[in-house]
């Protein structure tokens, strides 16, 4: 029964692995959540294996694990990849977004959003985080993490209530436009997080900025077998 089970998980993987070829050259990240997958996935098959048939079970464990487990990562790459395009659609040309493994930033630029010293949002900052909201309504498997930062100049305890006010008015935005309040968390860092010199006014342009954190539940794509969701009601697709 084992060996007859492992012969037909070999067997489900080269033909996963034959028709993902395509895949893989069109969507890289989401090829190396397979492979690290798959790693895990091996190492906790075999646990599992090894406490259900004892040693003899291991490979077995490991065999399922691996297909499993690249499946689930696999999966997870692909449905960030695709959150990726889409947000990318909505972005403006300041804006930007980078990927860090299976985890999205979205960076704001504070100027767009806000006016000089305020955490009040201007009007068309609110239509590019509705537009937003439309994106992250679409890939729900994922939590967000909003955080407010300032350039240096003001005092630091004025530019860390000022981080965290920006901050709560994103999410707040956010919420208003049907992104599930439990999903999100914010805080600021204030001035304590530059990525420019303060010295100059470009350096100091950069620094202000709003980043989102998306980063992908435990089996993000699964449920929909790695498709994404069609748009809920009254999403606009961006032009």
């Amino acid at each position: 029964m084992c060996n007859r089970l492992f012969v037909r998980f070999v067997a489900l993987a080269l033909a996963l692995s034959m028709a993902g070829c395509s895949f893989i050259e069109e969507n890289p990240r989401a090829a190396k959540g397979t492979v690290i997958g798959g790693a895990t996935g091996a190492a906790a098959g075999a646990a599992i294996g090894a406490i259900a048939g004892g040693g003899k079970g291991a490979g077995t464990g490991a065999a399922i694990g691996a297909v499993v487990g690249a499946l689930g990562g696999g999966l997870i790459g692909s449905y960030m990849d695709k959150q990726a395009k889409d947000m990318e659609a909505v972005l403006a040309e300041q804006d930007r977004i980078r990927r860090e493994q299976e985890k999205l930033q979205v960076i704001l630029a504070s100027d767009v959003l806000f006016e000089s010293g305020k955490a009040d949002l201007q009007p068309g900052a609110r239509d590019k985080l509705r537009n937003i909201a439309g994106v992250l309504n679409r890939y729900p498997q994922t939590n967000i993490e909003i955080v407010g930062h300032t350039d240096s100049r003001g005092s630091e305890e004025s530019n860390l209530d000022l981080s965290n006010r920006r901050a709560q008015a994103v999410a707040d935005e956010l919420a208003d436009a049907g992104v599930n309040r439990s999903r999100m968390s914010m805080r600021g860092e204030g001035e304590s997080r530059p990525v420019a010199t303060n010295d100059t006014p470009e350096g100091r342009q950069q620094n202000r900025r709003v980043e989102i954190n998306i980063v992908p539940e435990e089996g993000a794509g699964q449920q929909q077998g790695g498709e994404v969701p069609p748009p809920p009601p009254g999403y606009e697709e961006p032009r």
